[in-house]
């Protein structure tokens, strides 16, 4: 919670499953459960209509980080109607370590700094191992 008294709330969503394994990722490493919302998937409500009933129990003055998985595919775009409210933050291009990121992030500081940087640090953690030193790509291994 903010010093403020605003929550934030996360929210995944992607095609497929993509959300849920995420979230499920997320939960498994850091203990911590995050809402996700299939899309397309056969035989489940559509997704933005659980996605808005879920945004309708949140206070107006909470802030709502979404997440998708691609800029310019069907769920993102509907998501991107959502940034009217003031309140919604939309991030694409998630994966694991941006997503458990912003979700550790401390409430204290500004969200879009904190999505920033969450980009950048995941951008930066996208790499082509062959082209990674064998003794660069394994040191700290052992932490896992």
């Amino acid at each position: 919670m903010k010093g403020d008294g605003r929550v934030r709330h996360f929210i995944l969503t992607g095609h497929s499953h993509i959300s849920e394994g995420i979230a499920s990722a997320i939960e498994f490493v850091l203990g911590i459960s995050v809402s996700y919302f299939n899309a397309y998937v056969e035989g489940e409500e559509f997704y933005l209509d659980k996605i808005l009933a879920e945004i309708e129990k949140y206070p107006k003055e909470d802030e709502i980080i979404i997440m998708t998985d691609i800029l310019g595919g069907s769920v993102n775009n509907d998501m991107m109607k959502l940034t009217q409210m003031p309140n919604v933050h939309l991030i694409c291009g998630t994966n694991l370590a941006l997503a458990a990121q912003i979700v550790m992030a401390g409430d204290e500081q500004d969200i879009g700094q904190i999505i920033r940087q969450s980009i950048q640090t995941a951008r930066d953690g996208i790499q082509y191992c062959n082209e990674v030193a064998v003794s660069d790509g394994l040191d700290g291994l052992d932490d896992f």
